[in-house]
């Protein structure tokens, strides 16, 4: 099939094979998947949505029906929503548990704006650059507007949050943007200035805590989280003449006084505690943490649940201004980016040369889920000598004391810049040394190893759930 796909088809197809509307629950995307939930499993839905051409693969993981579509799921997400009239889905959910929900959470509310996250960082590691090779940039104006726009997203996180939280939980999007924005006010910022200083400031004779809330994650999710039921429950007992003044105006003047007495102060240490454990650990026996997360940071993303580590990544930023965790991330990602690229090298077969090379290119902007479907998961040995190139590759990162000095949205071999850093020259150097240590030995692990070939396939009308179906077309089109 050529690169121009019919996204309404597929969108429908999958609608029916899962069941149609009347069997989905709910549904979002993230940067590669379709993330389904469904009321029942349908008999044969997973292999019938597999055969579907332009589909990489279906996951079952977090209580989800996820559909790895590749680069163009916002497409396909489209298409789908099109044909889902929300009045007719399947009403309640399906028993989950409780780590699902959270993962189910994490996903929904990051995944849309993860290409915010990610340009961001990307301009943050050009004026990285630039500083590097013409100081002078550093104090003129353009410099100065563009750095701020880089930090824009990170500033302004819980607002983002807020929007994306209320279309998962449900409830207004406007009063959760209202109590999002009251958060990170700078008239809120100077008070907690002032609870710092050692001033006791109180609502209704409860002391209020010195935490600030720009660049949080958990707080504005807890707050909309805590609205939904608030926003419901106002909705209902008000009569409906005076309920689209009243409601939002009940729903801040509880929600905002509330997350700032308990919900803010309990969730930031909640994320502080984590990110200080995970601190802890890479700063004890850094070798072991960059090997843990270089090791199976993919098979994390495999089960789809690599979105519940954002709110630590975030705190770290946001705390000391570095992490670690993307440092050595971005060697896991690497390590299936070559092993796609060996794979094309060494296979006998030119039309899975091509899907190599094509899921070999979308690793390079950090996305591998094709690379790992399509290719070196479904070789097996392949994407084992990635994984064990990325955790070495980490290790020999974690040597030089390497951190990421920008948020990276989608680690890869465009963000190691965001290592560069004047007071620690050799973050860049360790970042770019275990960068090449993880390339060069997947190449040499995959070219020892090798790997069965894949069956030769026929004709695409005899595409199987086993076979790359759209693979090829899904990462060149990237």
């Amino acid at each position: 099939m050529g690169k121009v796909r019919d996204y309404s088809k597929l969108g429908q197809d999958i609608l029916r094979e899962v069941g149609g509307q009347d069997n989905l629950v709910n549904y979002s995307r993230c940067a590669t998947r379709l993330r389904l939930v469904l009321k029942e499993m349908p008999e044969n839905a997973v292999e019938n949505v597999k055969r579907l051409t332009g589909v990489i693969t279906v996951v079952l993981s977090g209580g989800q029906f996820q559909v790895v579509i590749g680069t163009h799921v916002s497409d396909v997400y489209d298409a789908l929503a099109a044909h889902v009239d929300s009045g007719k889905m399947a009403v309640g959910q399906p028993k989950k548990r409780v780590l699902d929900e959270v993962i189910a959470t994490m996903s929904a509310v990051f995944a849309p704006i993860i290409y915010i996250l990610a340009a961001a960082g990307i301009l943050q590691g050009l004026l990285i650059l630039a500083k590097l090779f013409w100081p002078a940039f550093a104090a003129m104006g353009t410099f100065t507007v563009l750095n701020f726009i880089s930090w824009t997203p990170f500033a302004f996180l819980p607002v983002f949050i807020g929007l994306t939280a209320a279309r998962h939980f449900k409830c207004n999007e406007f009063i959760a943007l209202l109590c999002c924005c009251a958060l990170i006010n700078p008239d809120w910022a100077a008070i907690a200035a002032q609870i710092a200083g050692g001033e006791t400031i109180t609502f209704l004779q409860l002391p209020l805590a010195k935490t600030v809330y720009t660049s949080s994650v958990l707080p504005p999710l807890f707050l909309v989280w805590m609205l939904s039921y608030v926003d419901r429950w106002v909705s209902r007992k008000l009569p409906e003449v005076v309920s689209p003044l009243f409601t939002p105006l009940i729903c801040v003047v509880v929600m905002v006084p509330f997350t700032l007495i308990l919900i803010g102060p309990l969730t930031s240490g909640l994320a502080t505690t984590i990110a200080t454990a995970y601190n802890w650990l890479s700063e004890t026996a850094p070798a072991l943490a960059a090997a843990i997360i270089g090791g199976i940071w993919q098979v994390i993303v495999i089960f789809g649940v690599h979105w519940g580590v954002t709110p630590v990544v975030v705190a770290n930023f946001d705390m000391y201004g570095r992490d670690s965790f993307q440092a050595f991330q971005t060697m896991a990602v690497l390590g299936q980016m070559a092993a796609a690229f060996a794979v094309a090298l060494r296979t006998r077969q030119k039309s899975f040369r091509t899907v190599a090379l094509s899921a070999g290119v979308t690793g390079i902007f950090g996305i591998t889920e094709p690379a790992i479907y399509g290719v070196t998961l479904r070789l097996k040995t392949p994407f084992i000598c990635g994984c064990i190139a990325g955790a070495v590759g980490a290790v020999v990162t974690s040597f030089f004391g390497s951190y990421y000095y920008a948020y990276a949205g989608l680690p890869g071999i465009l963000t190691i810049v965001n290592a560069i850093s004047p007071e620690n020259p050799m973050s860049f150097m360790g970042e770019v040394t275990g960068a090449g240590v993880t390339i060069a030995l997947t190449f040499v692990l995959v070219w020892l190893v090798g790997f069965k070939e894949p069956q030769e396939q026929a004709t695409s009308s005899t595409r199987t759930g086993s076979e790359p179906s759209g693979v090829a077309d899904t990462a060149a089109s990237s």
